[in-house]
């Protein structure tokens, strides 16, 4: 064996050796991520009408997760939340939210049950808009009517479980209680929400 083919066969060993080592430390394990609904309840409010919101709220929206370890994930997620308003207003006012952010959650594998903790921090716009006289299927202008914006810094913590249908695809349940926080503090409508959804696992 000459000098050229020693060579190569020492940095091909080498090579090998290289990227065996790198698969066994890689930093991404797998990933995950799908849609989910949701449905709860909110109450309370922060606004100059004493409108007490006490309503069911339903939404729709998604995650997207890293897993960095056996245990641990990370990835982002966002969510619109709809409570249509009835009390002490005309039908088609509602409190809407919108939030996105960052995640990490702890998760344990236990047969076909992943069972989770986790957070998400980031930020959302909470749409107020509350209708006092009119009606919402007319065409005509809403004189007594108000729309209202305000940003919010969001901690959402949650708690859930995923079960495995195949090897690819996981049913997930979920529950969140959204602290959505203002200039004024603790924003309000808050409550409980309920997630269901589909996710896909790689």
């Amino acid at each position: 064996m000459n000098l050229h083919r020693l060579i190569l066969v020492i940095i091909t060993s080498i090579s090998f050796a290289t990227i065996s080592h790198a698969e066994e430390k890689k930093i991404i394990k797998g990933f995950s991520g799908g849609m989910m609904v949701h449905s709860g309840y909110q109450y309370g409010g922060d606004n100059p009408y004493d409108l007490n919101i006490s309503s069911p709220t339903f939404g729709i929206g998604g995650c997207a997760k890293i897993h960095l370890t056996k245990h641990f994930r990370a990835g982002f997620e966002g969510y619109f939340s709809t409570a249509p308003i009835s009390r002490d207003v005309q039908s088609g006012s509602h409190n809407k939210l919108f939030w996105t952010g960052i995640l990490a959650d702890w998760y344990w594998q236990k047969g076909k049950f992943v069972p989770y903790i986790g957070a998400t921090v980031g930020g959302g716009m909470e749409t107020a808009f509350y209708m006092f006289e009119g009606d919402k299927h007319d065409w005509e202008l809403e004189q007594k009517s108000v729309l209202h914006k305000q940003p919010f810094l969001a901690i959402d913590p949650y708690v859930g479980i995923e079960y495995a249908v195949g090897e690819a695809l996981r049913l997930t349940l979920k529950a969140d209680w959204l602290l959505a926080i203002n200039s004024d503090g603790l924003n309000r409508p808050m409550g409980p929400r309920i997630y269901f959804g589909f996710i896909f696992a790689h």
